[in-house]
């Protein structure tokens, strides 16, 4: 099997994944996934069994840290090194996944991006794990499991609307064929033929948006410890992508039809007021939020309760949702008895997410009818600016997303002045 046979097979395997799920075949669906899982297994074997071959042969690529992409140690010259972050799971090699996570590892890494020289054994070090975690169109040094994980689980938590999206990771572009409409089944006699269903599909393409964001630290910054270098990185990566991945999520911009804006996901909420007649979007006038309001919205959703979440902001939870009380007075705003933290209205766990503007109440099953996929992984790269003493770390991916089932999704958001005064002369529905 060569890269081209495994990367058709795939996304074979994904597009029928994404049609069982569209179909609500959750088992089936999970038993495909399993199929990918054991697909990525086998081709990170033979990559391994070809780089192993290779290094028989000395034609395997060396990896230079202290000259990595041209840098010099002293910082006598500007450069650029690129380093690779995994994103999402990966099958190694038993020997290089314990190294791969390992603090010595995650101590070496930092060492190279603050310019600081290398022992003989951290370079072995570093050699062995890009070795198998490398493949031939890959470059630099891969960032630690353990930093990786910080920067996404710091992510996540911020952003929980991005952390629940479907998500993909296929190389270039993605496409995929979803369902518009369908029709049910029927009962029938013995003596009556089954009718043709109607069917009608649309071809999904997720093409790629490119995502960047550089953050500046100034050499005598980076003399800081490796203890407190690593936890820096990782918070400021994960605050400055961590908004672009939750803002495309949700209010992404999509693809433009000309030269407005730069390419982005299309979040959920611009789908739905892009929708003609709007018929997912549902208003409240700010500050009486009322329970008549989220079931009008409820309403308009066709998923069950199970995979229902609402994703609001801080101000929006608690201004709007937490005062909302029944007709005895009590808050249907109530804390989940199982998980700590967690409140539910409706049934539905209550999700704050920093994307969201003020008074917007997102209902979603984001895994149902949303999904994202992860076209280039996310990299670090350095810059030196020898005669300013600063080094740029600049976060880079290519990701996009798209809305797959409407009918997934309802908003709830204030209304405007123009909507209130129509309501009261009995305009609005």
């Amino acid at each position: 099997m060569n890269k081209k046979q495994y990367q058709e097979n795939r996304n074979a395997l994904m597009n029928e994944t994404q049609k069982l799920i569209n179909e609500g075949k959750v088992e089936e669906a999970n038993a495909k996934m399993d199929e990918v899982k054991a697909l990525d297994e086998k081709w990170n074997n033979i990559c391994e069994a070809q780089a192993n071959m290779n290094a028989l042969e000395g034609n395997q690529r060396g990896l230079s840290v202290q000259n990595l992409g041209g840098i010099q140690m002293d910082g006598a010259a500007a450069a650029v090194e690129t380093i690779t972050m995994t994103y999402g799971e990966k099958t190694e090699n038993n020997k290089a996944e314990q190294l791969y996570a390992s603090k010595e590892y995650e101590i070496a890494w930092a060492k190279s991006l603050m310019g600081t020289p290398l022992t003989a054994d951290e370079t072995n070090l570093v050699e062995m794990v890009n070795e198998y975690t490398h493949t031939t169109e890959n470059t630099g040094i891969v960032i630690p499991k353990t930093v990786a994980n910080g920067i996404w689980e710091m992510i996540e938590e911020m952003y929980p609307l991005w952390n629940d999206v479907q998500k993909t990771y296929v190389n270039g572009n993605y496409a995929a064929i979803v369902a518009d409409t369908s029709t049910d089944a029927k009962w029938y006699d013995e003596d009556t033929a089954t009718e043709d269903g109607t069917e009608t599909f649309r071809e999904f393409t997720l093409s790629g948006c490119e995502l960047s964001r550089a953050i500046t630290v100034s050499w005598k910054l980076r003399e800081m410890s490796i203890e407190d270098f690593i936890p820096y990185i990782q918070r400021q990566l994960a605050r400055k992508m961590g908004a672009a991945l939750g803002y495309g999520a949700s209010h992404g911009k999509g693809k433009p039809s000309a030269n407005e804006f730069k390419p982005e996901p299309l979040g959920i909420v611009t789908a739905l007021e892009k929708e003609a007649s709007t018929p997912r979007i549902a208003t409240y006038t700010s500050g009486a939020l009322s329970y008549k309001d989220l079931t009008k919205a409820r309403a308009k959703i066709k998923i069950g309760a199970n995979e229902l979440k609402i994703y609001a902001n801080n101000q929006t939870i608690w201004n709007e949702m937490a005062n909302i009380l029944d007709v005895n007075g009590r808050p249907i705003f109530v804390p989940d008895p199982v998980n700590s933290g967690v409140y539910r209205i409706l049934g539905m766990q209550i999700k704050e997410d920093d994307s969201m503007a003020d008074g917007e109440i997102l209902m979603s099953s984001p895994f149902v009818g949303y999904l994202a996929n992860v076209n280039k992984d996310m990299s670090v790269m350095t810059e030196e600016h020898v005669k300013a003493r600063k080094v740029d770390y600049c976060g880079y991916a290519i990701v996009d997303g798209g809305v797959t089932y409407m009918e997934a999704h309802s908003l709830l958001k204030y209304a405007s002045l123009k909507e209130d005064e129509e309501e009261e002369l009995g305009g609005g529905a």
